[in-house]
Formats: C-alpha cells, sequence, structure tokens
C-alpha cells in the first residue's frame, strides 16, 4: 500500500476512535480529519468544501427545515395521542407507537421522528404507571427500522442514493430501499412487541407511576441544624434516609478518609444521589437543606429536560454553563449516563441521554430549553399549535409524492417544500435556521470529501481485493452478506453516515472485482447502518433513549442482539432475490 492509502486510513481509524471516546462533538472531529487529509494533500483544495454542495447535504438540511416545521404544528404528536386514548394494554399500545413512529421514519428523519413521539411516549408510560424504560428503547429502534425504507429515512441512505447514481446514472427511488427495508422493518417490529414486555424489565433507577424521567438524580444538599443526619456515620445517614452519598465537603474542602469513618456535620455539603421526589420530602422534614438558595422567582417552577445531541452544553460542567446564569436558571438534578462521578456538582459534565432538573421563572425556563436544545420531559408543555399545520402537511405530503415518483430530484423537491413552507407561514425560516441541526449538516459536509478520498488514492481497491480473497467462492449472497456485516460491525462505533461514506466506495471496488450488482450491495450498506441496537452510542436516538430510559449499557445488546440477528436474515432473504 502507499502511503496515500495508509494515511487515509490511519486518518479514518482515528476519527473512528475519537468517535468511540464520546469525548469530542462529532463535528469537531470531522472537520479535524478532513483538515489532516487536505494538509497530506489527501484531499485537494477545490474538494474540501465540495461536500457542502452534494445534493445529499442539501436535502439533509432540507429535510431538518420541514421536521422543524412539522414538530411546530405538533400534527403527529396530537394525532398520536388520539389513537393511544383509544387503545388498551401495554403490548398494544406499544405497537400503536411503535408503528407509527416507524411510519413516519420512512418519511422523514429518525431522529425527528424520536422527537416527535419521544414525549408522546413519556406520557403514555405516565398514563399507564410504566415506567419509560419499558417503551422508549422500542421506540429508538422501531424509527431506526422504519429509516431503513426511504430515502429521508436517514441521511446515510441520501449517501448511498447519491453513490450509486455518480457511479450508474440510475436513482434508488424514494421508496426502492423499501424492496430490503419493509421485510425488515415488519420482522423488527413483530419482534419489539412480542419481546419488549418480557425482556424489557423495569431498570433499577427507572420511574414508575407517574413520572416521566429517571428517578435516580444526582444533586447536592446541606446538613441543616437540628438535622436528624447529624452526628451519623455516612452508611447509617444512607441507610437511614435512603440516599447514595459520592461525597462529602466540609469548610471547602473535601472530605477524605474511609466511609464508615466520615461522621456527618452541621453545614456539611452532601453530593448525593436518590430520588428526586425523596430529596424533597427530606426538606421538608429538615433532614436536609437546599445547597444553595435560589436567588430568583419566590415559588420556581421546576421542569426535566433530556440533553439532545445537538445540545451546544454537550461537555460542559453544569456551573460553567452561562445560559443558566443568563436566565436565572439553577441546575438541581443530574440523572447521568456518566459512571464517574467526581468533585461538586458544578463539576458534572453534561452528556448525551442526560436529564437534567432546572428551576426557575416559568417563561425564562421555556427560553432556556429551546436555546440549550433540551427536550422537555413534563407532561404538561404548552401547546405550539399552529393553525395553518393542514397546509403544512399537505405541502410536504406532495413534495414526499414528487419526490417518490422520480419526477424532480429530492433536493429541488424538498427544497420547493421549504419555499412553500416559509412562504405560507408554516414555516419560521429565521427560527428554524438558528434551530437547524448543523453539526449533522457539517459532519456530513466534512466526511463526503473523505469518503471519496478513499476511492481515489486507491485504498477502497487495495481493501476490496483483500475482502474479496477470503470470500468463500465468491458467491453472490456471501459477497452482500459480507458486505452488510461490514456495515453492522461498523456503525455501532461512528455515526451511520459516516459508516455509508466510507464503505460506499468499498462496495463499488467489490462490485467490479467480483462482478455481483452494485445496487443490492449499496442496499446493504444502507440497510446495515440503520442495524445499530447494540450500543447506546452508536445512534442518537439510542443515545437520548437511554438516559431518559434508566438503561444500562448491556440492556443494549441483551434486547437488541436477538432482534439484529432477525433482521439480518429478513435483509439477506430480500437482497438474495434481487441477484
Amino acid at each position: 500500500m502507499t502511503f496515500a492509502q495508509w494515511a487515509i486510513l490511519g486518518i479514518l481509524l482515528a476519527m473512528i476512535v475519537a468517535y468511540a471516546s464520546e469525548r469530542f462533538r462529532v463535528e469537531l472531529v470531522a472537520m479535524a480529519g478532513l483538515g489532516a487529509a487536505f494538509g497530506l494533500g489527501l484531499v485537494p483544495v477545490q474538494a474540501v468544501f465540495a461536500g457542502f454542495s452534494n445534493p445529499a447535504v442539501i436535502t439533509v438540511a432540507e429535510i431538518l427545515l420541514v421536521v422543524a416545521a412539522l414538530a411546530q404544528s405538533r400534527v403527529i404528536d396530537t394525532f398520536a395521542r388520539r389513537i393511544v386514548s383509544r387503545v388498551h394494554g401495554e403490548t398494544a399500545i406499544l405497537a400503536v407507537l411503535c408503528g407509527l413512529a416507524a411510519l413516519a421514519s420512512t418519511v422523514m428523519n429518525n431522529i425527528g421522528a424520536l422527537a416527535l413521539f419521544f414525549p408522546v411516549t413519556l406520557s403514555v408510560c405516565a398514563r399507564l404507571g410504566l415506567p419509560p424504560g419499558r417503551m422508549l428503547m422500542p421506540l429508538s429502534f422501531a424509527t431506526l427500522l422504519g429509516g431503513t425504507c426511504s430515502l429521508t429515512g436517514t441521511p446515510a441512505n441520501l449517501v448511498v442514493n447519491d453513490w450509486m447514481v455518480s457511479q450508474t446514472g440510475a436513482n434508488m427511488g424514494f421508496f426502492g430501499l423499501a424492496i430490503v427495508g419493509l421485510p425488515v422493518m415488519a420482522v423488527g417490529l413483530v419482534w419489539l412487541v412480542l419481546a419488549a414486555p418480557r425482556l424489557l424489565r423495569a431498570p433499577a433507577n427507572a420511574p414508575a407511576g407517574n413520572d416521566v424521567g429517571p428517578a435516580s438524580f444526582l444533586t447536592e444538599a446541606r446538613v441543616p441544624d437540628g438535622s436528624a443526619a447529624k452526628g451519623l456515620h455516612l452508611p447509617d445517614a444512607e441507610a437511614r434516609f435512603d440516599i447514595l452519598v459520592h461525597g462529602v465537603v466540609r469548610n471547602g474542602a473535601h472530605v477524605f478518609a474511609r466511609r464508615a469513618d466520615i461522621v456527618l456535620a452541621q453545614d456539611d455539603i452532601l453530593l448525593l444521589e436518590a430520588d428526586f421526589a425523596l430529596v424533597d420530602q427530606l426538606h421538608l422534614e429538615g433532614a436536609l437543606a437546599p445547597a444553595e438558595r435560589h436567588e430568583g422567582t419566590a415559588t420556581p417552577e421546576r421542569s426535566e429536560a433530556v440533553v439532545m445531541p445537538d445540545s451546544f452544553l454537550l461537555g460542559s460542567r453544569i456551573g460553567d454553563i452561562g445560559l443558566f446564569a443568563e436566565h436565572a436558571i439553577r441546575a438541581v438534578g443530574l440523572a447521568s449516563r456518566r459512571h464517574r462521578i467526581e468533585g461538586r456538582f458544578a463539576d458534572l459534565q453534561i452528556g448525551v441521554g442526560d436529564v437534567l432538573i432546572l428551576e426557575g421563572d416559568r417563561e425564562a425556563l421555556g427560553t432556556t430549553l429551546a436555546e440549550g436544545a433540551l427536550l422537555p420531559l413534563s407532561r404538561h408543555r404548552p401547546p405550539r399549535l399552529n393553525a395553518r399545520a393542514a397546509t403544512g402537511v399537505g405541502v410536504f405530503a406532495t413534495g414526499v409524492l414528487v419526490s417518490a415518483f422520480e419526477l424532480i430530484p429530492a433536493e429541488i423537491a424538498f427544497g420547493a417544500v421549504v419555499f412553500l413552507l416559509a412562504a405560507t407561514r408554516c414555516l419560521n425560516l429565521r427560527t428554524a435556521l438558528q434551530e437547524l441541526n448543523w453539526p449533522i449538516v457539517i459532519l456530513l459536509a466534512c466526511m463526503i470529501p473523505l469518503g471519496l478520498a478513499v476511492q481515489d488514492t486507491g485504498a477502497a481497491r487495495v481493501i476490496a481485493n483483500a475482502i474479496v480473497a477470503w470470500l468463500p467462492g465468491e458467491q453472490p449472497l456471501g459477497v452482500i452478506a459480507l458486505v452488510l456485516f461490514m456495515a453492522i460491525a461498523i456503525t455501532p462505533f461512528i455515526d451511520n453516515v459516516s459508516t455509508a461514506i466510507v464503505l460506499s466506495p468499498i462496495a463499488t471496488s467489490i462490485s467490479a472485482r467480483t462482478g455481483v450488482a452494485l445496487e443490492p450491495l449499496l442496499m446493504a450498506v444502507a440497510v446495515g447502518t440503520s442495524l445499530d441496537f447494540l450500543t447506546p452510542f452508536g445512534h442518537h436516538n439510542n443515545a437520548v433513549v437511554m438516559g431518559a430510559g434508566g438503561y444500562r449499557f448491556r440492556d443494549f445488546p441483551r434486547f437488541g442482539a436477538p432482534l439484529l440477528a432477525l433482521c439480518c436474515l429478513a435483509a439477506l432473504l430480500a437482497l438474495g432475490l434481487m441477484v
């Protein structure tokens, strides 16, 4: 292999490690990788920003704008609530929610579909008295399954279709992937509905009853004068008050001693973990007191919110967030999926899927949630019904049909949809552009030149040759199965868009070497990148539901592995009919 081939593979490997570590924002990793490739001469200057003019990137941005308009009208939200109100029983409710979410995901980005049905599911769980963990993981998986059926289900499908057009001049068609995706979705939904009630037991820290988020939160509290906790050894206080103390601060310094030797004193600050309703009760009883007095309204309102993947708060420490100070908002609780807890409450870092409890004025809370890309978990969200909702849905449906029948290219069709939505005031374009998920757009635009570099340097051809040498008799179905398994193996560690960009040129080289038709190989790439059921960090949807559902890492492979096996079998049977 040449230096250029080793270099591009090394850059991609380093990016995979950076993605998997979750220590850096995905768009920063993508920009750093693109910059390194340009510095080494792997990407020419005229191609560095070519990704921003790519039809796939343009279409993704347009779809996200359309999703913003639909979310503002809350048409799907209202429609789902009406259907669920007529259905009884956990299994039937789960079938309706997963079916609707999968259906929505066939015509819009699966992240947008989850955002629409996430609060609906939480509300349903509250009415049924069920922990959200019983339904949130199936909901996330259902949106991924629905995304296998159309070009707009996930940006990865647009990338694969764009590569198909560039190589053959033929378009897969809006629902072309449904040949494979539909049987995969059908098999997957049946498994979700039948297996979830049996395999997804309530996690130890899962909420129940009328709670709509995790029950176990990290918070800080002070030991007041006259507290029943004063004078108790730390283990005795934990057992008596049903709390878990992670740290004790006395006179501004951490108390470092054996837990059994720590005796609580007046004005000690405790970093503790407990049911937040219990913490409130301990405050009323005088056993604990708030660590700090809130200087806003005398009776501040409280809101729980999950941190979305596009939030700029990711990686920030609670005490360093200027947005909270600007609006006089105080973070009083954090349900984190990070297992490492150090320092004070203000030192805790925020990650994707974490749930925050915020206190402050109602209007300031609403502003903070919107600006910080935080999804409220409260059942009593103020409605944002749009009187022009019917017009918006009609325009969007027309755009989908025009694109589905390939009357005009998808980027033109959805561009027209965005224009008409803005012209009819169904979409506030200025606000939507400000709230656009720019990290996804930047990630995609940066990764496209890197994917092309894999092809241009010949690295894809070298990898294809090495892979073909291990194929059993160069059987077409064996070749397709290998490409499918490669996509499934890579996508848990990097996002599905990057996986599609990297594997599409490799699939093209394998097609040229083996003589297997390119279309089923690219379809295997598209479907495989969506079958991300084994980890919470492989897809944004899984990361979001992990925190709100109280899941642990092992819950994903335990529930997702059988689903993955069934979906792989269905995909191979469907792809086998194409060769």
